[in-house]
């Protein structure tokens, strides 16, 4: 057992000493926890990780998912837009974390993208 790990289950047994079903997590344990998670989810799986915390799988996923969060602003590139050959108009493309979004297109032009782009 690794050191993180008996920091974290020594420390969550001294919070819920006295406490045997509903055991309760302080929000320091539960960063520990996530931090143990946030180290090892690549070569563990959530169910292997949350077993050797001591929790439930539930209980680790529901602390987890504040971690993966994507912030709110993604940075994006601004590049000058070029005005379009056919029909002189400017044309921007954004590269989103949703995907690329194309603007200033006219609804045939985006048809014809969408038709090139399959």
């Amino acid at each position: 057992m690794d050191h993180a790990l008996l920091r974290f289950r020594q420390a969550a047994d001294r919070e819920n000493r006295h406490r045997r079903l509903r055991r309760r997590y302080s929000s320091e344990l539960q960063q520990q926890a996530v931090e143990y998670w946030q180290q090892r989810r690549v070569e563990k799986s959530v169910r292997t990780i949350a077993a050797s915390l001591g929790v439930s799988v539930t209980t680790l996923q529901r602390w987890t998912r504040g971690a993966v969060r994507r912030p709110r602003f993604q940075p994006i590139a601004i590049v000058h837009p070029a005005p379009s050959v056919e029909t002189g108009t400017t044309v921007a493309i954004q590269m989103t974390a949703a995907g690329p979004r194309v603007e200033g297109l006219t609804v045939e032009t985006a048809a014809r993208l969408l038709t090139l782009l399959r």
